[in-house]
């Protein structure tokens, strides 16, 4: 992890705004450097090259996607509902305002997809690390859910989602509460916190 306001924020602060602003093909490392107001060997020396600088973009992205997925995780210990609608609300606000986002996890789908090849394998890095991380809190909140169904519930709620976030079909708040209200209906009210 970076500090903020150092060289290396600052250059992936820069590549993020000419990705989101532009075409990842077209960009080149002298030009994020002057956008970042750092020296060409600086942005070398962090990054090696446009690959590189692609590949920390792309984990930059992932890992704020994934602390803000947790971070809402934890607001709801006692409510997987409640916890499944808030964090995959997070996510399909966040996917609509960032082009970025939504071209990983749409690898294969949207014009920058070069940028995801080059820098990762696309959405699968991101979803294993988002469903091991619900997993996690469905193994500690509905333990009585037995492990196989909690396990298919969680990776299809993912996969629902990025379904969503590739092709919506209604307003991502919509989903995000029905999803949730589906999580409820699917398991006993006796086996889930909250209700």
């Amino acid at each position: 992890m970076c500090q903020p306001g150092s060289p290396r924020e600052r250059l992936l602060d820069a590549a993020y705004t000419i990705v989101e602003d532009g075409d990842w093909e077209a960009l080149r490392l002298a030009q994020v450097a002057r956008s970042a107001g750092v020296s060409r060997q600086t942005a070398y020396n962090e990054f090696g090259n446009k690959i590189g600088l692609g590949r920390a973009l792309v984990e930059r992205e992932i890992d704020m996607l994934v602390g803000g997925v947790q971070e809402r995780l934890d607001r709801h210990l006692d409510d997987l509902p409640a916890a499944v609608q808030s964090a995959l609300g997070f996510v399909f606000a966040e996917a609509r305002r960032r082009r970025l986002l939504r071209s990983i996890m749409g690898a294969g789908r949207y014009r920058d997809d070069d940028l995801v090849a080059l820098a990762t394998r696309g959405a699968e890095p991101m979803l294993a690390e988002v469903i091991a991380m619900f997993g996690s809190y469905a193994d500690r909140t509905w333990p009585a859910v037995p492990a196989d169904v909690r396990s298919v519930l969680v990776e299809t709620l993912l996969r629902v989602t990025i379904s969503h976030v590739v092709a919506p079909l209604h307003e991502p708040e919509a989903v995000a509460r029905d999803l949730g209200a589906l999580t409820r209906r699917l398991v006993a009210p006796a086996d889930v916190c909250g209700t």
